[in-house]
């Protein structure tokens, strides 16, 4: 019988891609703290820092319980792999710009984002107001 061991890291972080302008924008007249960057795609201002994270309803505990259901037919016996997904909420909440950055056997990332995409989620907050932020999801599963 297989024995699964899931290991959740969430990284609240802005992907640095090439699909993000990399200059920062400045025109917050409080001088805050929060930074944020043009998306080069969409043309949206995407939030890199902010002060409360974007959550999903129910907390992370909710989604690591959620997310422990992704099928694993394709990870052999044994495997130790990596998953990352990379998703954009919203000020309004949706998910949007979603995929799947690492998916080393393959389908897992899709389902990945699949359990995301079910969840409604909180947009990220700076300075009490709601900014979409790109958040990544990075998983590790070992299968012993």
């Amino acid at each position: 019988m297989l024995k699964l061991t899931l290991l959740f890291v969430f990284l609240l972080s802005t992907f640095s891609d090439n699909h993000i302008d990399q200059t920062r924008v400045n025109n917050n007249p409080l001088n805050t703290d929060c930074a944020k960057k043009k998306d080069l795609l969409t043309g949206k201002m995407i939030y890199t820092t902010f002060d409360e994270p974007a959550t999903n309803e129910g907390g992370r505990a909710k989604l690591y319980k959620a997310l422990s259901n992704v099928r694993l037919d394709s990870i052999p016996n044994g495997a130790s792999t990596r998953f990352t997904v990379s998703f954009l909420v919203d000020v309004d909440g949706h998910i949007s710009r979603e995929r799947v950055v690492r998916d080393e056997v393959g389908k897992i990332g899709e389902q990945m984002l699949k359990i995301i995409k079910s969840f409604k989620w909180d947009p990220a907050m700076c300075n009490g107001k709601k900014v979409a932020t790109l958040t990544t999801l990075s998983t590790l599963m070992c299968l012993q």
